[in-house]
């Protein structure tokens, strides 16, 4: 057990629980005498208190411990002044019939607690870019991603429950890894999976392409392959970092179909990559413009014929036909739909246009979130949104503005139940992109705030350290949590949908066009001078010197490296 802090009239304290032995565990135990009372606990429950004596149990999302592999737990306790106390943990494995326990000594550390984290933008549209496909430099990566997972899923009628757990080795972007790899410190994230972005038409043919990209995958002996579908008519109607190259208005709803979907699909459907799950990540930003946006005129005509809805559903469709093709849609993040008045519509929105597919919820493996965003997985010091704090529960703060959801985790789980409630099978499965969400460095939090101010309190806790959860544009976040497969029930894996080092948008209001695609425009929520669209007391937060959505970002990649959690 370590003291991560102590300021007298309450400590914090932290206990990693470490697999040494062989196999993997599929629960443990902990027991200790804690001689002060605990008020707070996370990443664990407390399943016994008598006396002096605590048993804490594994949470429903972190009892498996691969060997050699850790977890941790914290908790705070009043008062403080006390050392830290031996703690005694009993694993327990898959077969039932075999246990073993340790002792652990006491130690006192000034070491930050283990944990993951990630926060999202307010009712407001994020931007998201797209990977550059003018380059056809050669890569060294590997041709297996180092975040490939070794279990497997499977459902009835040859289609896989969770295709990430059942693909032994994801394709990673070789234009991207070339990108990472030439950066300091780059290598160390250089061979994880990333998505490829078909963020236009003449992306699906231009430089590497689709098809070179899968054939690419197909050499390497990939069986997985993650792409974004991102061109619907009126794109990023909200914002303007992102805007695409169809308009409702010319016939965008056409030609989305016939020059873009239709030679997507046709691609996927050659024989030879019957044998790779592709995964695709749909029309990232769409649906939640339509719950939160409307007051905006291109966002209206979304809502209309030709638009965002008979987009997705083609997409979706035609998608469908492909038995090796797993179809997860976008749905913002939990700063984005959190609210309960956006997240009933929200669900009901996405789930009507579901159940109008060919194949209704068959059309569909599950949902991504936090695509393109930072909103952490957890918040390990604010738990529980319900939490007092000088009279105000802590969702009431100014940075969460009455939100029901602090991060991704707690809002993807409830959004996954909220489908099954409507009707979606159990199998359903949801995505988190973690490639920027990790908010480690200097000023990541160490500790639950002892102030009795609900703002002070939230900010000194909070790990999510963007000035204003609404700032979706080049933040100095940090690389978060490596893609894998089942790291919570629930959510089939952590993605790196938006691929570390690409930018959101261009800094410079005084910019030039990007050539190769010319529709990209300058956000003001780009401006690192500028103040937040949403609060005019607060700045962006960007980054400056940000190229056009999509471009390679060096000193953007290098803050994320600085940033990461877990470190690298």
């Amino acid at each position: 057990m370590n003291i991560v802090n102590d300021w007298g009239s309450g400590l914090q304290a932290e206990v990693v629980v470490v697999n040494d032995e062989s196999s993997a565990t599929s629960g443990w135990t902990v027991e200790f005498d804690m001689p002060v009372d605990i008020g707070n606990l996370w990443n664990g429950v407390i399943v016994s208190h008598v006396g002096d004596r605590y048993v804490v149990e594994a949470a429903d999302y972190n009892g498996a411990i691969a060997p050699g592999g850790q977890v941790s737990f914290g908790f705070v306790a009043a008062p403080g002044n006390i050392a830290a106390v031996p703690v005694t943990v009993e694993f327990e494995y898959g077969d039932g019939g075999s246990s073993s326990s340790s002792s652990s000594s006491s130690s006192s550390s000034s070491s930050s607690s283990s944990s993951s984290s990630s926060s999202s933008s307010s009712s407001s549209s994020s931007s998201s870019s797209s990977s550059s496909s003018s380059s056809s430099s050669s890569s060294s990566s590997s041709s297996s991603s180092s975040s490939s997972s070794s279990s497997s899923s499977s459902s009835s009628g040859g289609r896989l429950d969770n295709p990430f757990a059942a693909s032994s080795s994801w394709y990673v972007n070789p234009e991207w890894s070339a990108n990472a790899s030439s950066e300091p410190g780059g290598s160390a994230i250089a061979n994880y999976s990333t998505a490829v972005w078909m963020d236009r038409i003449a992306a699906i043919t231009e430089g590497v392409g689709l098809r070179g990209h899968l054939d690419q995958a197909l050499a390497n002996g990939n069986d997985l392959f993650t792409f974004v579908v991102y061109n619907l008519p009126n794109r990023d109607c909200a914002a303007l970092a992102s805007n695409g190259e169809l308009l409702i208005s010319e016939n965008g709803f056409e030609r989305y179909k016939l020059e873009y979907i239709d030679p997507i699909v046709e691609i996927l459907s050659d024989p030879a990559y019957a044998d790779i799950n592709i995964v695709a990540v749909i029309e990232v930003d769409s649906l939640p413009n339509l719950v939160t946006n409307l007051s905006t005129p291109e966002c209206q005509e979304a809502n209309g014929p030709g638009g965002y809805r008979d987009g997705i559903r083609y997409a979706l469709n035609q998608l469908s036909t492909l038995p090796n093709v797993y179809s997860y849609v976008d749905i913002g993040n939990s700063g984005w739909l959190g609210w309960s008045s956006n997240f009933g519509p929200a669900v009901s929105l996405i789930g009507d246009l579901i159940e109008t597919t060919d194949k209704g919820w068959n059309s569909v493996a599950g949902f991504v979130s936090n695509t393109s965003n930072y909103a952490p997985v957890e918040e390990p010091f604010l738990p529980d949104p319900t939490l007092t704090v000088g009279g105000q529960p802590i969702r009431s703060a100014d940075f969460y503005e009455w939100n029901d959801y602090l991060e991704e985790l707690d809002f993807v789980q409830d959004w996954r139940q909220a489908m099954i409630d409507r009707g979606a099978p159990e199998t359903i499965g949801m995505l988190i992109d973690t490639g920027r969400n990790g908010w480690g460095g200097p000023d990541r939090p160490t500790g639950v705030s002892a102030s009795l101010d609900v703002n002070t309190y939230v900010n000194e806790s909070r790990i999510d350290r963007r000035e204003h959860r609404g700032n979706w544009c080049n933040q100095p976040g940090g690389v978060g949590f490596r893609p894998q497969a089942n790291p919570h029930p629930g959510v089939d894996a952590y993605v790196w949908v938006k691929p570390p080092g690409e930018s959101d948008g261009i800094a410079d209001p005084n910019f030039e066009q990007d050539p190769n695609d010319p529709n990209k425009k300058h956000d003001p929520m780009c401006d690192p001078n500028a103040s937040n669209r949403y609060d005019g007391s607060v700045s962006t937060g960007a980054l400056p010197n940000a190229p056009h959505a999509g471009g390679w970002f060096p000193e953007g990649f290098q803050v994320l490296l600085e940033n990461a959690y877990p470190p690298l």
